[in-house]
């Protein structure tokens, strides 16, 4: 009786927190940090509007790599600040469904992906954007500088990178001094780039307006010395003085032409004020959250048919659903991944008729045809919506993490790829090594965290994935792989503190396991145990009835 009361206020606190969830959805950036968060509805809006330049960056909540890389990313976009009159900075979260067909659009197939937008951009087939591949702030922002400095803005208050030539009026009588307060002339030698740094380290101050001289002959026309004169400003009125910087250097220009506008009266725009980010731990849980939390660290270790559902859910409508287009070794990977799902289900009636729904429409698709990502997303979201809900899981809870961004999905994924291979061995409809070969597709072709693939590939060669013979060697080589990871992660800034990464299982679960080595007939049956679908928690679940 107390338990099933207890299961009656899980499921009316799920009910409730999934409406929440829905409006205050976590992210890993915000505007404090000079980032515009926008998704599938309001980004080719924003670049065709936009009379700057916009830098995106493509990034999956879930990915380790773009929460390691938040820090850097948020030093980037706050010097960007200072350029907010050429530039904007906007983040797309691809690991959001309404932000799927966005991402496919734009071919993002994994994550962090930058890429650069001039004005008014309208996206063509053979034109998504400049993409950044450098991830050092300073280097993104030679880069950036280089992109910019090539365009030619059409707005008053935008810069102007085209060197001045001798029919060029840069006094203008009737310009209001409030809008062009000076105009600073700097001389750039042919293969510098000194005079267009100038421009960007000069934006924060908007009455001031930095023109290139390329021909220092060209200074006689200011009064000026064509020899020795580099560097020289102009007020509102036309008069002109030569500035002496103590070297030919960016710092040094910069500081000559502060000091002169400082001693003028004349202030720059402030920096954006910024904060350190809070820890991810101290985010304080919900009610549902808390139940939840307290449930898993208090049972054995036990394999939540809500993670399984959670997975799949993502796999089917987000990750699979990013790519552009499915031919060749794509399309046969598809098939695998479905086909794979399909034979060791473990969703609820409906969930069943779903795979196989969807196996017979990929199926059919032969190596040599193609099939567009609309067209599988489409299809896909038509079958579910003609079947009574699937999925009825609204959060993760053995995979539960203690903050944003924690766990989650990953966590998800590992737990569905080791209940295959678990199911796998135990009713050999697939030959050994199926399993691992379908999560190998899978990896290489569809998942979204650009790091997560590389290292995976790396195991699979080193480990010879390919090289595994039976049930039970495809069982221990992605238990291996596994604590390969957790070990490689213990202690990284993406580990949730509630849920320190260990090998696998740890002495306490299982001490036949250690002997004091690993006794690997023990881990398999461990793992037999702890993966058979018999054995599986519909804790967390709105209802278990339809479930097997």
């Amino acid at each position: 009786m107390i338990r099933s009361l207890k299961l009656l206020v899980l499921a009316l606190l799920m009910a409730v927190c999934a409406v929440a969830a829905a409006t205050t959805e976590p992210s890993l950036y915000s505007l404090d940090d000079n980032v515009k968060i926008l998704n599938s509805d309001s980004l080719e809006i924003e670049l065709y509007n936009a009379s700057n330049c916009n830098l995106v960056q493509f990034i999956n909540y879930f990915c380790g790599d773009c929460r390691r890389y938040a820090a850097t990313f948020k030093r980037l976009s706050w010097k960007l600040y200072d350029w907010r009159r050429v530039i904007s900075v906007i983040v797309i979260d691809c690991a959001q469904e309404r932000n799927v067909q966005i991402c496919r659009t734009y071919n993002v197939m994994q994550t962090p992906t930058m890429r650069f937008f001039p004005p008014h951009f309208r996206r063509n087939e053979t034109d998504i954007g400049i993409e950044i591949k450098k991830r050092e702030p300073n280097e993104i922002l030679s880069q950036l500088a280089e992109y910019i400095s090539n365009i030619k803005f059409t707005q008053r208050e935008h810069p102007n990178f085209e060197p001045i030539n001798a029919s060029d009026n840069v006094f203008n009588a009737d310009e209001d001094c409030s809008v062009v307060g000076y105009t600073v002339m700097v001389y750039q030698p042919k293969s510098s780039t000194i005079g267009r740094d100038l421009i960007f380290e000069l934006l924060t101050w908007p009455t001031v307006t930095v023109r290139i001289v390329d021909n220092q002959r060209l200074f006689r026309n200011f009064g000026l010395n064509p020899v020795n004169d580099k560097l020289a400003i102009m007020d509102c009125v036309g008069n002109v003085l030569s500035l002496q910087p103590e070297a030919d250097t960016i710092p040094a220009f910069v500081a000559s032409v502060t000091d002169y506008l400082q001693s003028a009266g004349y202030t720059s725009l402030p920096p954006l004020a910024t904060t350190p980010a809070p820890k991810v731990s101290e985010f304080n849980l919900d009610e549902e959250q808390f139940v939840i939390m307290a449930t898993v660290l208090r049972e054995q270790p036990k394999v939540y048919r809500a993670d399984l559902e959670q997975a799949i859910d993502q796999l089917l409508f987000k990750e699979l659903a990013k790519v552009k287009s499915y031919k060749g070794d794509k399309i046969l990977a598809l098939q695998k991944m479905i086909n794979l799902l399909r034979i060791f289900n473990p969703l609820n009636a409906n969930g069943k008729l779903l795979m196989d729904r969807i196996y017979n429409y990929v199926k059919s698709i032969d190596y040599s045809g193609e099939l567009s990502g609309d067209a599988y997303h489409l299809q896909v979201k038509n079958i579910a919506s003609k079947l009574p809900k699937v999925f009825k899981s609204q959060r993760y809870i053995g995979c539960i993490g203690s903050g944003p961004f924690l766990r989650g999905f990953t966590c998800s994924l590992w737990t569905l790829f080791h209940y295959l291979t678990v199911q796998s061995a135990k009713t050999a409809v697939l030959p050994p090594g199926a399993v691992l070969h379908t999560i190998h597709g899978f990896v290489s072709h569809f998942f979204g965290c650009r790091e997560c693939v590389d290292h995976f590939l790396d195991m699979a060669e080193r480990r010879k994935l390919f090289d595994v013979s039976t049930y039970d060697e495809e069982i221990l080589w992605l238990w291996s792989a596994h604590n390969e990871v957790n070990k490689r992660l213990a202690g990284d800034t993406t580990e949730d503190p509630k849920f320190p990464k260990k090998q696998y299982p740890t002495p306490n679960l299982c001490g036949k396991c250690h002997n004091p080595n690993w006794n690997l007939n023990e881990v398999v049956s461990f793992l037999k145990e702890i993966y058979d679908s018999k054995n599986l928690s519909t804790f967390g679940l709105v209802t278990h009835v339809g479930y097997d």
